[in-house]
Parts: C-alpha cells; sequence; structure tokens
C-alpha cells in the first residue's frame, strides 16, 4: 500500500514539473486572411515577360499599356513563359478584386508565349489586375492597369445663325473698260 500510494504521488508531481520545465508560449493567432499554402512545391518555371497590349501580332506584343481609356473597350494581356512546360498557367482578369474572367493554357514548350484578350463595358472602370496562376495555385506574376473614363470630348463651336443681316453687300469691282469694247 505504501509503495503504491508512492507511485500515486510521483504520477500525481510530474506534470507539475513537466509543465514548469518547458515554458509556455503563446500560439500567434491565425490570421483569417492568410493564403492557404499549396499541398505541392510551386512549378519551377517563371514568367519572362508580361504585359497589357492593344494588339498581339506573330505572337508579340504591338505596344504596351498601363491605362486606357473607356472609348476602347479591348485589351490583351500578354505573356512569355519559361520552364513550364507540361503545366497549365491561367490569366485570372479581376477588377476591382472582383473575378471577371479566367483562362487556362497548356504550356506546350520551355519557352511559351501567349496572351488572353477581354472586351470591356465602358461602365467597368476601375484598377484592373491580371494575375499568372500556375497549376498549383501559385502566383507567377501580376500585372495592373487602369480603366478610366475619357475625357469628355470638345463642342464644335456652332455656325452663326443665319437671319437677316444688316450689311450691306459691297459692290463687286468692275472691270476696267477698254475702248471700243461693250
Amino acid at each position: 500500500m505504501k509503495n503504491l500510494l508512492a507511485v500515486l504521488s510521483t504520477l500525481a508531481v510530474v506534470p507539475v514539473y513537466a509543465a514548469e520545465a518547458v515554458p509556455s508560449q503563446p500560439t500567434p493567432p491565425q490570421s483569417a486572411a492568410a493564403p492557404a499554402q499549396p499541398a505541392v512545391a510551386p512549378a519551377a518555371g517563371s514568367v519572362a515577360r508580361a504585359q497589357f497590349t492593344s494588339s498581339v501580332q506573330n505572337l508579340e506584343p504591338t505596344d504596351k499599356l498601363t491605362a486606357l481609356t473607356n472609348d476602347k473597350t479591348q485589351i490583351s494581356f500578354f505573356t512569355e513563359l519559361k520552364d513550364l512546360d507540361g503545366h497549365k498557367v491561367t490569366h485570372r482578369w479581376e477588377r476591382d478584386g472582383k473575378l471577371m474572367f479566367q483562362q487556362t493554357f497548356e504550356v506546350s514548350s520551355p519557352r511559351y508565349r501567349t496572351y488572353s484578350s477581354k472586351t470591356l463595358d465602358p461602365s467597368w472602370t476601375g484598377e484592373w489586375k491580371v494575375s499568372v496562376i500556375d497549376d498549383h495555385g501559385g502566383t507567377l506574376s501580376a500585372n495592373t492597369f487602369t480603366y478610366e473614363a475619357a475625357a469628355p470630348k470638345a463642342a464644335t463651336p456652332a455656325a452663326p445663325a443665319a437671319g437677316p443681316s444688316s450689311a450691306i453687300p459691297s459692290a463687286a469691282p468692275s472691270a476696267p473698260s477698254s475702248p471700243g469694247a461693250h
């Protein structure tokens, strides 16, 4: 009985000493806004170039846009991808944080050029972002442009109103007369 009592006393004391031996550290609070980490390693490739353009010809952008006025409604997003052969990549178009469109591409070569295009409604002004997302959900690149209201066109000056004129028409100069001509 004494041995049982000794064992029980020891067990009752051990957790107290164990709790004191390891300093307690508060657990950091989990942020609700923290992004979830992908379960699989991200793709090893990268985005070599990414830009907004008014058009793409022969798989090359024709210009580089950072802003667009709403009197134009077509824009493209060009990307050149490196070492993503065999992966899927998505262009995710967002306006003021809201998903508006996305297009997924299956990358089929070590150097892969592609683009997606969007027709914009003139009322969709604001900040636009296109993210290049790999097949594991990781963001490889993000670019923005501003879609803004076009300046109002200046009114063409009106022609003077037609009406009675107080000016007296001038007589046309007469041609000099030559003798003998009538």
